[in-house]
C-alpha cells in the first residue's frame, strides 16, 4: 500500500510538468463506457466473453491504453487511437489464434482489443456529440475532459481502479508487424505506459472531490448532461450504444465474416429526427455518420458523401473527421450555408468510400431528418427542446441530495440508438490528434487536479 501511495505521489510531481490542452474522455470515463457497452451486446458469446469477472478488468486496462503511451510521452499512445493500430491488432489475433478464440490467452486479447476500440471510437463520437456542445453553452471545453472525470468519480463512483496490465511483447509484435504502422515502442515503455496510467486513475480518485464544485460552477451544462442517456447525444450512456455497437462490428471481423455496408454503427441525427438546426453558425448543424470500420482519408470525398434536399437537389456540404488521421469511424458532415425550415433533407454515403483495408461499401447508405420551423410557424410544428440558459449563480446540486441514479444499460437485445429526435453536437471546428488529456481548473480543487496533466492532444 506504501509502494503505491509513492507511486501515486511521484505521478502528481510528474504530470504536473506535462504541458496539456482539451481533449476528449478521462480515463475513468473510458473505463466506466466499457462496462456499459457491455449491458448493450446481445446474448451470446461477445457478452460472455466480455462480461467475464476474469477479463473485465483486461477490458478495462485495454480500454485506457491508449492515453497510457501519453502518460509514457510516448508516440504509441496517439497511434493506438485510431484504426490502423486496431485493425493491426485484429490480423495479429487473426494470424495467433483460431476462431472461437476460446484459449485463455485468445480471450485476453480479444477483450484488451474491445477496451483498446472503445476508447478510440468513444473520444470521436464524445467530442462530434458533446464536447462541442458544450464550448456552445459553457463557452469552453478546454478542461471538460478532468472536469468530467469529477463529475463521474463524485455522483456515480464507479469501481474503476485496476493494477497494472499490459502484454508487452505482444503488442510490440503488433506493432512492428502491421502493414499500417511505422513504429514500434519498447517492451519497456509499454511497461512504463502502464504503470503510469494506473498511478494517474489513482490520484484522480484521490483528488476528485476535491475539484468536483469547480468544474461544475465552470461547466454547468456539461456536468448536467454528461449522464443523460436518453436526451443527449454524446453523453457516456450514449456512447456506449455505438460502443457495443462497435465491438460487434470487430467481433465479426475477427471471425472474417463481416461487410462494410452492415456495419454503419449509427448517425446523429437519427433516420427520421425532427427539429434539426438550420443556422450553419450553429454546431447543431453538422450531422455525423459512425462506421465500424475505419474510413480511408482519400476516399472522403464531396462525391461519396453527399447532403440532398428537396426533390434530390444536392446542397453544397462538408465531409470530414473531426481530427487529422488517415483512417477513423466518424465522419461529421457539414452544410456549407443555412438551411431551410421545415424541410427533409438526407444525406447519402456512395459506394466510393473504402475501408481501411481497401474494401468499398456494397450498396449506398442514408439517412433523413427534418429541420425545425421558422419561429412564427412553432404552433404547427413538432416542440423543440428548452433552450438552454446558464444560470446567473451556478452551484452543483446539494450533496446530502443523493448520487444521480445511472441508468438502465440497455436490454441484453439492444441496439445503436442514436437519440430522440433532439438538436445534435459535433466536434470542434479544428483539432490535430485524437488522444485525451486532463486540464486544470481554478480554486482549490482545481489546482490539485492540474497536477493531473499527463497528457496532451497532438495538434
Amino acid at each position: 500500500m506504501l509502494q503505491r501511495r509513492a507511486g501515486v505521489l511521484v505521478a502528481l510531481l510528474a504530470v504536473s510538468l506535462s504541458p496539456s490542452t482539451a481533449a476528449a474522455n478521462g480515463v475513468v470515463s473510458h473505463m466506466h463506457i466499457s462496462d456499459l457497452a457491455v449491458g448493450h451486446l446481445p446474448a451470446g458469446e461477445l457478452r460472455a466473453l466480455l462480461s467475464d469477472p476474469e477479463l473485465v478488468d483486461i477490458v478495462r486496462a485495454g480500454s485506457v491504453f491508449p492515453d497510457s503511451g501519453y502518460a509514457a510521452d510516448d508516440d504509441y499512445g496517439e497511434i493506438a487511437h485510431w484504426e490502423p493500430f486496431t485493425q493491426s491488432y485484429v490480423e495479429w489475433i487473426r494470424a495467433s489464434f483460431e476462431p472461437p478464440y476460446d484459449s485463455p490467452e485468445a480471450r485476453r486479447h480479444v477483450a484488451f482489443l474491445m477496451g483498446q476500440a472503445s476508447h478510440g471510437l468513444a473520444d470521436q463520437v464524445f467530442d462530434s456529440l458533446f464536447m462541442a456542445r458544450v464550448d456552445q453553452f459553457d463557452g469552453d471545453s478546454s478542461d471538460l475532459d478532468t472536469g468530467a472525470e469529477t463529475w463521474l468519480l463524485t455522483e456515480h463512483d464507479p469501481d474503476n481502479q485496476i493494477e497494472p496490465y499490459v502484454d508487452e511483447v505482444a503488442l510490440r509484435d503488433v506493432f512492428e508487424g502491421s502493414a499500417y504502422i511505422d513504429y514500434a515502442p519498447t517492451t519497456d515503455q509499454l511497461v512504463y505506459g502502464s504503470e503510469r496510467i494506473v498511478q494517474a486513475i489513482d490520484a484522480l480518485y484521490a483528488v476528485a472531490t476535491f475539484a468536483y464544485e469547480d468544474y461544475w460552477v465552470q461547466m454547468p451544462w456539461g456536468a448536467t448532461h454528461y449522464y443523460e442517456a436518453d436526451e443527449v447525444p454524446g453523453s457516456l450512456p450514449h456512447i456506449a450504444t455505438f460502443v457495443s455497437a462497435y465491438w460487434q462490428a470487430l467481433w465479426e471481423r475477427l471471425h472474417g465474416r463481416d461487410t462494410l455496408a452492415a456495419h454503419v454503427l449509427g448517425t446523429w441525427p437519427e433516420d427520421g429526427a425532427v427539429n434539426f438546426e438550420v443556422t450553419r453558425e450553429r454546431i447543431e448543424t453538422r450531422a455525423m455518420v459512425a462506421f465500424g470500420h475505419g474510413i480511408a482519408a482519400e476516399t472522403l470525398t464531396d462525391a461519396n458523401v453527399r447532403l440532398f434536399g428537396p426533390g434530390d437537389e444536392v446542397v453544397p456540404s462538408s465531409a470530414r473527421f473531426i481530427y487529422g488521421s488517415s483512417h477513423a469511424n466518424a465522419v461529421l458532415v457539414r452544410p456549407d450555408g443555412d438551411l431551410a425550415y421545415d424541410t427533409e433533407y438526407r444525406i447519402e454515403v456512395g459506394t466510393g468510400l473504402e475501408s481501411i483495408d481497401g474494401r468499398a461499401l456494397e450498396e449506398p447508405f442514408s439517412f433523413a431528418f427534418r429541420t425545425r420551423c421558422a419561429p412564427d410557424a412553432l404552433d404547427e410544428c413538432p416542440p423543440l427542446p428548452e433552450p438552454w440558459e446558464r444560470p446567473e449563480d451556478p452551484m452543483p446540486p446539494p450533496r446530502d441530495a443523493g448520487t444521480r441514479p445511472r441508468p438502465d444499460a440497455g436490454p441484453a437485445d439492444a441496439g445503436v440508438d442514436a437519440g430522440p429526435a433532439h438538436e445534435p453536437d459535433a466536434g470542434a471546428e479544428d483539432g490535430g490528434g485524437g488522444g485525451c488529456s486532463a486540464g486544470g481548473a481554478g480554486g482549490a480543487g482545481g489546482a490539485w487536479l492540474a497536477l493531473l496533466a499527463f497528457a496532451r492532444r497532438r495538434r
